[in-house]
């Protein structure tokens, strides 16, 4: 631990436009060193999932978000 280290956690939430829902927010570990690492992940991780789910993207309308929480001294 080195203090005041800043590091940046992917929170990743995905909705359905059909149902007008959200599944609650996922936090993915490990943390980033920088935001830039953290931001391109979760386009990454966006576009797999997506990837994933097939179908059931078109058919619910499913949309996934994210953000790069920055925590200090973690």
């Amino acid at each position: 631990y080195t203090r005041g280290q800043m590091k940046f956690l992917l929170i990743m939430t995905m909705c359905s436009s059909i149902y007008q829902t959200c599944m609650p927010p996922a936090e993915m570990y490990p943390m980033y060193d920088t935001f830039t690492e953290c931001a391109i992940n979760g386009h990454q991780n966006s576009l797999f999932v997506l990837k994933e789910m097939g179908p059931k993207v078109e058919a619910d309308r499913i949309t996934v978000h994210f953000e790069c929480k920055q925590m200090i001294g973690a």
